[in-house]
């Protein structure tokens, strides 16, 4: 069991780190979105937001087959309509003080780390089916480890400082009992999401040949419409529908987005749907109207009992339900587990560095691993904040190259940790770190003084914090580079 929670562990460690590190911060995904999106305004309802916004989709195309009302709250402040016809989709930023169209920079925001998570910036499923044997890499790590370290109460208050090795043993073991609900949680939950993926026999065997009828009867969905249906004005006052959702969603702000399917035929359908604060389930209540009258229609069939469970595991991984305690909660969870997988990997090659009288190949790979896989990720991150601020606003193809800077960024920490001994090469990552924390703050501050003001006078919750917790990152990145200096040349003296 100790060896089976030793290198299942370290085999796939850094990749568990990238996706634990991502998925962390993709708990705050709209608020990040939100930082890096600064033209957005304030969020101030307007009561003639939704109607004004079905005034804009109706100037933009006759033609098109599917409007779309994508509505703000107070995480997101994001008010944006999309129409498409066919695979041409179009989208447009509204300003909040006037529902006009806006200039927004284009970036992927928060979101990048929310899907490079589970694709790992791979096209197709590659990246589902690397981050599904992480995940379960991760439980074998996880129920071997219990095995492992069977003195919990001793192990939980344990903390010897004195010597580095023995501050990373026991500092992992009490993060192993700390996180082991919330790893346990998300490792499992995140198998449930892609179940049929990981696991297709059954479905397979049923559906041989008809996997389109597998997904109709398991996604259940409305009945298609008839496209040449007679044509007919959609429902511009919105006003009619909120009086009937109203008297079955309570609370204020509960539409989370607005479709309109076929807007200009005589059988279009509005779908409205709820937001995910109420549910454990990703997928929160829908109701369905006529586009033409605003008349109640039937709405989507009953879910299957394994379609519900899958949603709520689904729900669970992505925590929408969670308020901001409980979001703070799980973050806090998710960086110790990313401490956790951190430094399980460096025990191990300090413990065999100790062991060897010289060092071979294998050593010197797991070693720039090391720093290139939890320095120099956390380095690239802060690189795509720093690209958001630098790149150029109107320059093309502007979310891919913050992006392809994060990658780039990253492949260079991994030639730096090559070239340059162990312990420079993480006091230097770590410096890096610090500098783009504590500089970014002020960069911000000089191209936009404004941003930070108008946060204050506003109370802008979610700009403000992420300063904060920029500049306390940095003092951490400080303090750590400066405490590992100190430590080396105690061991070295």
């Amino acid at each position: 069991m100790i060896w089976l929670h030793t290198y299942s562990g370290l085999v796939i460690g850094w990749l568990l780190f990238a996706i634990f590190i991502t998925g962390t911060l993709s708990y705050f995904n709209q608020e990040l979105s939100q930082w890096m999106k600064p033209e957005l305004n304030q969020y101030s309802p307007n009561v003639n937001i939704i109607n004004k916004s079905i005034t804009h989709l109706k100037s933009r195309e006759l033609n098109a087959e599917r409007w779309r009302i994508y509505l703000p709250d107070s995480r997101s402040k994001h008010l944006y309509i999309q129409w498409s016809n066919g695979r041409k989709r179009k989208v447009e930023n509204l300003s909040l003080n006037n529902v006009s169209p806006i200039e927004v920079r284009d970036t992927k925001g928060g979101d990048f780390f929310r899907t490079f998570h589970y694709t790992l910036q791979l096209r197709g499923y590659g990246g589902r089916y690397i981050a599904g044997v992480a995940a379960m890499m991760m439980l074998i790590a996880l129920f071997s480890g219990i095995f492992t370290h069977r003195r919990f109460f001793r192990d939980f208050f344990t903390l010897r400082k004195a010597k580095l090795s023995k501050l990373l043993s026991d500092s992992h073991a009490l993060m192993g009992i700390v996180t082991l609900p919330f790893c346990l949680m998300i490792c499992s939950s995140a198998l449930m999401i892609y179940v049929t993926t990981y696991i297709p026999s059954s479905t397979q065997h049923f559906y041989p040949d008809n996997i389109k009828q597998f997904n109709k009867e398991v996604f259940p969905s409305l009945p298609a419409l008839d496209k040449q249906a007679p044509v007919a004005e959609p429902l511009t006052d919105f006003s009619i529908i909120e009086e009937q959702i109203n008297q079955k969603w309570t609370g204020k702000n509960q539409i989370d987005y607005i479709t309109y399917e076929q807007p200009y035929r005589e059988n279009g359908r509005i779908i409205v749907n709820r937001v995910k604060h109420n549910t454990l389930s990703n997928q929160a209540e829908r109701l369905v109207f006529s586009s033409t009258s605003g008349k109640a229609l039937t709405g989507y069939p009953e879910q299957s009992t394994p379609m519900k469970v899958r949603r709520i595991f689904y729900g669970l991984h992505e925590a929408h339900f969670a308020d901001v305690p409980l979001r703070w909660m799980f973050f806090i969870l998710g960086l110790l587990s990313s401490a956790l997988i951190a430094t399980g990997s460096i025990i191990w090659l300090n413990k065999r560095l100790a062991k060897v009288k010289q060092r071979h190949i294998g050593h010197h790979i797991v070693e720039c691993l090391n720093v290139a896989g939890f320095a120099g990720l956390l380095l690239a991150v802060l690189s795509y904040f720093h690209a958001n601020r630098f790149l150029a606003f109107d320059v093309s193809n502007r979310a891919s190259l913050e992006v392809n800077i994060f990658l780039w960024v990253w492949l260079t920490t991994l030639l730096h940790s090559i070239l340059r001994p162990a312990k420079k090469a993480w006091f230097e990552q770590l410096m890096i770190c610090a500098l783009l924390c504590l500089s970014l703050p002020f960069i911000d501050f000089l191209q936009d003084s404004q941003r930070l003001v108008n946060a204050v006078e506003q109370f802008n919750g979610a700009y403000l914090m992420f300063n904060i917790m920029i500049i306390l990152s940095g003092v951490a990145f400080l303090k750590t580079a400066l405490w590992l200096k100190r430590k080396n040349r105690v061991t070295t003296g």
